[in-house]
């Protein structure tokens, strides 16, 4: 609304222009390495305010909440997305794809994160209130989800499912380029919206 207002469009444009800025937004390119940390948490209202009928169970905390996935590279890039859920077989996917073999991972002690063979994998056990061992700590991602969800409540309220993933889009670009001026973060958005950034409002509301 805000942006219709300035720029002088309707609402449903000003909707538009947003949905494609965040796609122009849409990093993850190459893999992570070093250092690590990865976390996953559930998006959504509260469950207790949803009439019964509409309550749903995804188990880990997560009732009726849309599971998302993230990655921090100690000192560098944060990467996140919305996953089918939180099992083994779908963070593994998300980790072997965005994570260089042989880097060192640092996670909490939820089950799905067992078995990564792959990588130099440590765990700190939340449940026991361990939440730093030695180097081995997922603070930093931790922080960006709080960050996120503080946007979620304070400045959105409300983000569907199905756009979801461009909203996390936006705020992990953001937190990457905050160090960077912003004509130059204007120029790579504009250059992307020109380049493969496009979103058809047809596409946007399929």
């Amino acid at each position: 609304m805000q942006l219709a207002k300035q720029v002088g469009v309707t609402q449903k444009t000003g909707w538009f222009m947003d949905h494609r800025i965040r796609k122009a937004m849409k990093q993850n390119k190459g893999q992570l390495f070093g250092t690590v940390e990865a976390d996953e948490t559930f998006i959504g209202g509260l469950e207790k305010n949803k009439h019964i009928s509409k309550r749903k169970h995804l188990g880990t905390g997560g009732m009726g909440k849309t599971p998302v996935f993230g990655l921090k590279n100690r000192g560098g890039e944060v990467r996140a997305q919305v996953v089918p859920s939180v099992s083994m077989m779908d963070l593994h996917k998300a980790i072997k794809e965005n994570v260089k073999t042989g880097s060192k991972l640092y996670t909490d002690q939820w089950v799905g994160y067992r078995g990564l063979r792959d990588y130099k994998h440590d765990v700190v056990n939340h449940s026991a209130k361990e939440f730093v061992k030695g180097d081995c700590h997922t603070q930093g991602i931790d922080s960006f989800w709080a960050l996120f969800k503080r946007g979620y409540h304070g400045i959105y309220h409300q983000m569907s499912r199905k756009h979801l993933h461009r909203y996390i889009d936006e705020f992990a670009f953001r937190l990457n380029r905050r160090a960077v001026e912003m004509r130059d973060v204007f120029s790579e958005v504009v250059s992307n919206i020109a380049g493969n950034g496009k979103l058809s409002y047809k596409e946007l509301t399929a």
